[in-house]
């Protein structure tokens, strides 16, 4: 099931947001009747979460449905919170890299994960978290494979300037067999921001348009 829809009045539904196959994290202030419609598009379960006080979960979190990295600015209060909701089915880690853009940083499913030489030094904490493969790759000439890409354990969509190779790349470490290039939001290639994803579901920016969409559900199976 998908939806398309707005978040504090922006299409910027991945910023605010953040979803796996285990669980959907959203900011405490999304209005209630939203929320609802929400949960009626996900069978995952919601829960509140700010990091230091910021709505911008989807930014700041990369999580598969083995575990969640979160940066070191997460208050006590917060991890508890988050600790109590997600600690049964999921390890939390908390990486102390200076760059802490975690979601734009890392591009992740349950089979494998893609990060940004920025994280070089983390990787075997990341692997230990995310318990899949992890490989430092970086593609269509940008440092931040998160930022730029959408996957699920069926596909992913990146960045459209992305090559044939890095494509074939892209699906050996994720095992996946789509791999496409696509935009959200009207033509913007920044994937991550426009949309949150698990294997049944999606919710996108209401910018996105009827080919986006065609494209990105095909990919993803959804």
């Amino acid at each position: 099931m998908i939806l398309r829809a707005q978040i504090f009045g922006r299409s910027l539904i991945g910023v605010y947001l953040a979803a796996n196959n285990s669980f959907i994290l959203y900011p405490p202030t999304l209005l209630s009747t939203l929320l609802e419609k929400f949960k009626t598009t996900f069978k995952a379960p919601f829960y509140p979460l700010t990091i230091n006080n910021s709505n911008l979960l989807g930014v700041y979190t990369a999580s598969n449905k083995y575990g969640i990295i979160v940066p070191h600015i997460i208050r006590e209060d917060e991890l508890n919170n988050l600790e109590l909701h997600v600690k049964e089915s999921s390890q939390i880690g908390v990486l102390k890299s200076i760059d802490n853009a975690f979601g734009n940083l890392i591009l992740c499913n349950d089979k494998g994960a893609i990060i940004s030489s920025f994280l070089e030094n983390y990787k075997t904490e990341i692997e230990d978290i995310l318990n899949v493969e992890v490989v430092i790759y970086e593609f269509a000439d940008y440092y931040l494979p998160g930022s730029i890409s959408l996957a699920n354990n069926f596909g992913c969509l990146v960045h459209p300037l992305s090559t044939d190779s890095e494509i074939e790349i892209i699906s050996s470490i994720l095992k996946v067999d789509e791999v496409d290039v696509s935009t959200v939001n009207r033509g913007v290639p920044y994937l991550r921001s426009g949309a949150i994803v698990n294997d049944e579901s999606g919710i996108f920016g209401v910018n996105c348009t009827g080919p986006e969409l065609m494209r990105i559900t095909s990919v993803l199976h959804l």
